[in-house]
């Protein structure tokens, strides 16, 4: 395994994307991941985010989740 490797880590995140709050939850969501890897590049394990939009539903949202699961 090279030095330069990184191992991807997948996580769900279901947000209502067209919210405001989704939008801001999201967006921290990068910068701490980005601020993070910036500051701990010596971690291998990258977070890949796979986002679903819940629709500000809550049935959508666990339809999603399913979705991510599989």
């Amino acid at each position: 395994t090279s030095k330069n490797t990184t191992i991807p880590v997948n996580v769900g995140l279901v947000l209502d994307i067209n919210g405001e709050d989704g939008k801001i939850a999201l967006s921290c969501i990068n910068m701490s991941l980005s601020d993070f890897y910036n500051s701990n590049s010596h971690y291998k394990t990258r977070l890949l985010l796979n986002t679903r939009d819940s629709k500000g539903d809550v049935v959508a949202a666990a339809a999603a989740e399913i979705l991510i699961d599989q």
